[in-house]
């Protein structure tokens, strides 16, 4: 991981967490021959290889025991949101509609059967963009979204949560000024990196993009790689950071965030 820091210094943060990734999957030769040379392969291929990493091949159809009503209380706000990641994508208008259900449905059986809420701050249709370019049923499309939540998202992704106590401990062990300084100026991991761990990097990233991400991030299965590549986009940002000490709260969150 320290020659993955030295290598993120020189380049923009979307390239850092590339290479950050690559220097965490061993020998790049064999890589080239194996399952994570992903940019060639065409949607069902891809869709196979990350239905294996995420251990939902062959697995049943679970929303079949739901009546496919469309009648939560924030209905409105999931549809409005589906079809703004639709219109994102640049789609044709009869393929833009069929994904826009998709991704509706799986929002919305999701709620109904975890029983939770969904609300404006959630990232959740963001880490389903990069799952639409693989083509998937319905079914796949939520087991896919089912197992990312359930193993790469923490469960107190909130303001003040656990893993956000986490990231601090990790930046205060490896970048104490840096820590510091932001303290001072109070600004929390979740004012500024709440999206980042909520949606694994796709909600800033290009739907291409993330997939090259996701694709070595699912076979190292490492939940927790997540908090060194936030770190790591920090150490990037370290010197902009420092540089900003006049900069209000608000400016420098908002720096962070881009």
């Amino acid at each position: 991981m320290a020659d993955a820091v030295e290598e993120v210094l020189q380049s923009s943060w979307g390239e850092d967490l590339a290479e950050a990734l690559d220097s965490v999957g061993g020998d790049q030769d064999a890589e080239k021959d194996g399952i994570i040379q992903v940019q060639n392969l065409p949607p069902p291929q891809r869709a196979k290889l990350w239905m294996i990493a995420l251990n939902v091949a062959g697995k049943g159809d679970s929303l079949s025991s739901w009546d496919g009503a469309l009648d939560l209380p924030e209905q409105t706000l999931i549809h409005n949101r589906s079809q703004q990641l639709i219109d994102q994508l640049g789609l044709p208008a009869e393929e833009g509609r069929d994904l826009v259900g998709d991704v509706e449905a799986v929002i919305t059986f999701y709620c109904k059967s975890r029983n939770v809420t969904f609300t404006a701050e959630l990232c959740w249709p963001n880490l389903l963009k990069p799952l639409l370019g693989l083509q998937l049923a319905r079914s796949d499309l939520y087991n896919c979204f089912y197992a990312i939540m359930n193993k790469y998202i923490p469960r107190d992704c909130v303001a003040k949560g656990r893993p956000f106590h986490l990231y601090r401990l990790l930046l205060q062990y490896h970048e104490p000024e840096l820590c510091s300084f932001l303290d001072t100026k109070k600004i929390t991991p979740d004012s500024y990196a709440m999206n980042w761990l909520g949606s694994l990097f796709s909600s800033h990233c290009l739907p291409e993009v993330t997939q090259a991400l996701w694709h070595i991030y699912f076979q190292q299965a490492d939940p927790f790689l997540i908090f060194f590549l936030m770190l790591i986009i920090l150490v990037n940002a370290k010197d902009m950071i420092l540089s900003q000490e006049g900069d209000s709260k608000e400016e420098l969150i908002s720096e962070l965030m881009v």
